[in-house]
């Protein structure tokens, strides 16, 4: 019974190792490599959003973490009706493209008629721009955000485009909160 036992447990052992070798012999295919490739990724997602594929080139070899930029720009692209290149130029002027992509989304979100046309410009690229600039220039993005969206919607006389003006010009320690306080 036991020389039974231990001829079974050898053919077990064999059969497994030609499987595995017929596996690992596999080369993976261009598409599956192409996938793991982050600036394929980058420069892919960018296309999708009309950038050209010289401009996406050069951004993404020349970022940090392509994945993240090609991300923030898709992430804007689409919550908003910003254009590709806007926003591909305000995701590779920060340090953190995801939280630009968050800040832009959730404010657009929030305030779909930053969208509308404006009838003294007749045009709806003023405020989409004032939108991501004001996100681009915020050194927290997420707590600019919320800023933003509470000024907004709390205050009745506010317009979201002068809540980002607000919000982006509030200091660490406003003058009229602490009259004592003095800079050195």
């Amino acid at each position: 019974m036991i020389s039974l036992f231990t001829r079974l447990l050898r053919v077990c052992a064999i059969i497994p190792l030609p499987a595995s070798l017929l596996l690992l012999s596999l080369a993976p295919s261009p598409a599956k490599a192409d996938g793991w490739n982050q600036f394929s990724v980058c420069i892919t997602q960018l296309e999708k959003y009309q950038v050209s594929g010289n401009d996406a080139a050069i951004a993404c070899s020349d970022a940090l973490i392509p994945k993240e930029l090609s991300q923030c720009v898709s992430m804007i692209g689409l919550a908003t009706p910003i254009k590709g290149n806007d926003s591909l130029r305000a995701c590779y002027q920060v340090r953190r493209p995801i939280d630009l992509g968050n800040c832009v989304a959730d404010i657009y979100h929030q305030f779909p008629s930053l969208a509308n046309v404006d009838p003294e410009t007749n045009s709806n690229e003023t405020a989409l721009l004032t939108l991501l600039n004001s996100c681009r220039a915020s050194l927290q993005p997420g707590f600019y955000s919320q800023c933003v969206i509470a000024s907004a919607r709390q205050v009745s006389d506010i317009t979201p485009v002068k809540a980002m003006d607000t919000c982006l010009a509030a200091q660490d320690f406003p003058r009229d909160l602490f009259p004592a306080y003095t800079e050195e």
